[in-house]
């Protein structure tokens, strides 16, 4: 899938991902995702959003790495999550907003950063719409 990550798109293409994930039945080898692991990803990005909301992008930025890290390790721990990572390109985006925080584009770090946070509610509210 080619995610875009834009304004307009990124609530489609996280529907679009789970779909996709639906039609293997959830399923990668014996792995299944389900939504308590997303919720517990989902935890530590609204953490980010608060921080973003209220003490601005630059106080958000470890803690953006660590997030990133949290992907990979649950992805090496979990297949399903893995094909989910993948196919919603989480770490491409989160490598993206964080290079955007190095050119000092606050403005388009916080609106993407945001927006990132809206992603992984979405694909949440949506695993649990098309999985539970």
């Amino acid at each position: 899938m080619n995610v875009k990550f834009k304004k307009d798109t990124y609530v489609d293409e996280a529907e679009s991902v789970i779909l996709n994930l639906r039609d293997v039945d959830f399923k990668v080898g014996r792995d299944k995702l389900t939504s308590t692991q997303l919720r517990n990803l989902l935890a530590m990005t609204s953490t980010i959003y608060n921080i973003v909301i209220n003490q601005g992008v630059n106080a958000a930025e470890e803690r953006l790495a660590y997030l990133r890290i949290q992907f990979i390790y649950q992805s090496g721990r979990n297949q399903a999550v893995k094909k989910l990572v993948d196919e919603a390109e989480i770490l491409d985006i989160l490598f993206a907003i964080q290079n955007e925080i190095e050119n000092n584009d606050e403005k388009k770090e916080r609106e993407d950063i945001i927006r990132f946070c809206h992603y992984m509610e979405a694909l949440v509210a949506y695993l649990k719409y098309y999985n539970e």
